[in-house]
C-alpha cells in the first residue's frame, strides 16, 4: 500500500479540478488512513501542500470547507482564471443517479452533484462532446420544496460510508449538505444552514436537527410532509417521524435537543 512522505511543503495559487467520477480526500497522504470526503466530477480545489515526494497534494474544498490529501496522478491542475469562473459562472449540476458523458475519448459516469461547465474557457469543448446521458438542472437556479424533496429521494437507500458522498457511500455529515447544493443552496460542512423555525412552521423540505452535546455529534432528518422524515442510520431512508425520534433515544444517553431550520424561501 502506497505510503507518503511525512514532509510537507505549502503551495499558494495552485488549482484543480476533478476529472473522474469521484475524487477521495485522505486524512493523511496515503490509502490506508481516514476518508475525509469525495468530490466529484467539475469540482473546484484548492492546493496548498505537497509532500517533499511529490507523490501527495494537499487540497481544500472552499464549498464544504473541507480538506486533505489526494494522491498526485489524480491531480488536474488550472489556472487561477479558470478557478475562479468556474466557481462564478453558471453551471449544471447532475441530477440523474447515474449519468454519463463521453470526455477526451473516455466514457465516464457522473454522480448525482457532478458538475458541467457549459463554457468556451472550459477544459473541453462542450459541443465536441455531446455524448452526455442523464439529466441535470442549473446550479443559480434555487430549487422549490417539491423540487427538493425530488433530489433528496435520488439518495434513497444509498448506505453508509464514513466521509462518503456518492450514493454508493454516503456520509450523513455530507449528504444532506450535497441535497441543498443540488438545489443551489450553500451549506458549509459543519455549519448549520437557514433560518431556525419553530416545530409548528415546519413544512416540507425544512431540516431538522438533533444535537448532542456530549458526543458533539449532530443527527439530520429532512422533514417530507404527513410526518414523515428522510435521514441516514445504515442507509438513507424515509419512515416515520416517530422512527427518527425513537433512533435519537437509542444513539444517545441524554435528552437531545432539537432545532428546525428552513432554508427554502
Amino acid at each position: 500500500m502506497r505510503k507518503g512522505s511525512s514532509k510537507e511543503w505549502p503551495l499558494i495559487d495552485a488549482y484543480g479540478i476533478v476529472r473522474q467520477t469521484v475524487l477521495p480526500v485522505y486524512l493523511r497522504p496515503k490509502t490506508d488512513t481516514a476518508l475525509v470526503t469525495q468530490l466529484l466530477f467539475g469540482e473546484c480545489y484548492l492546493l496548498t501542500g505537497l509532500t517533499a515526494d511529490r507523490e501527495w497534494f494537499k487540497v481544500f474544498h472552499e464549498d464544504s470547507q473541507l480538506g486533505g490529501w489526494v494522491w498526485a496522478k489524480s491531480i488536474k491542475e488550472i489556472t487561477a482564471e479558470a478557478y475562479d469562473t468556474f466557481l462564478n459562472q453558471d453551471f449544471q449540476v447532475v441530477t440523474s443517479p447515474i449519468a454519463a458523458i463521453d470526455y477526451q475519448g473516455t466514457h465516464l459516469y457522473l454522480l448525482p452533484g457532478s458538475r458541467l461547465h457549459f463554457s468556451e474557457k472550459e477544459l473541453f469543448n462542450w459541443q465536441d462532446h455531446l455524448g452526455f446521458t442523464g439529466t441535470y438542472r442549473p446550479h443559480a437556479l434555487k430549487a422549490n420544496r417539491e423540487e427538493l424533496l425530488d433530489l433528496a429521494l435520488r439518495f434513497l437507500n444509498a448506505p453508509f460510508q464514513a466521509g462518503g458522498r456518492s450514493i454508493f457511500g454516503m456520509d450523513a455529515e455530507h449528504v444532506f449538505p450535497l441535497i441543498f447544493a443540488m438545489g443551489g443552496y450553500a451549506w458549509p460542512t459543519g455549519k448549520l444552514p437557514g433560518r431556525p423555525i419553530t416545530p409548528e412552521e415546519v413544512v416540507p423540505g425544512d431540516l431538522m436537527v438533533a444535537w448532542d452535546g456530549v458526543l458533539e455529534q449532530h443527527y439530520y432528518a429532512l422533514y417530507l410532509g404527513a410526518e414523515q422524515v428522510f435521514w441516514m442510520d445504515h442507509r438513507m431512508q424515509k419512515t416515520d417521524l416517530e422512527d427518527w425520534e425513537a433512533f435519537l433515544m437509542e444513539v444517545s444517553d441524554t435528552e437531545l435537543e432539537v432545532r428546525m431550520y428552513t432554508l427554502v424561501g
